[in-house]
Order: C-alpha cells, then structure tokens, then sequence
C-alpha cells in the first residue's frame, strides 16, 4: 500500500492532452508498493520525486528515466 504525502505541480507535460507532471513524495509499506511514474491518472510524476519505505526507513529517488533508485546505504559508509 501506498499513500501520497505530497505533491507539488510542476507543469504540463509537453505534447499530451493535460497530463500534470508532479513532484511527490511518497509513503510505502515496503518496496513492492511504489508506484510505476505514471500510476496516478492524469499525472507523471517527475525526477526527485521521493519514496519512504516505512517498514525498511529506506528512501527512494525517481530519476529522469522514471527508475527508483535506493537513497539509502547500510554499513560502513556512516549513513546507518
């Protein structure tokens, strides 16, 4: 399951018939719950768009190529 936190309107999407782009964070009870970028009708949502994974505290970024890209590392790099 999944839950919009946020959202802030970033546009139009160029050549589309009103498609808003957003900028979103999200709140995800584990990994397998987040979004494809284009799951909220009438929207895409944009890179920097953030994911929390609320059973993990793992973060996920969306990049431009609407991939979500893990955020955060354990051991040995101090950010545990």
């Amino acid at each position: 399951m999944y839950q919009l936190r946020s959202s802030k309107f970033m546009g139009f999407k160029k050549g589309s018939e009103g498609v808003s782009l957003v900028q979103v964070e999200i709140d995800c009870d584990a990994v397998s719950d987040i979004p494809a970028y284009n799951a909220i009708s009438g929207t895409e949502m944009v890179m920097g768009s953030i994911a929390w994974i609320i059973n993990t505290g793992e973060f996920y970024g969306l990049n431009s190529v609407h991939e979500w890209i893990k955020q955060t590392q354990t051991g040995g790099d101090g950010n545990e």
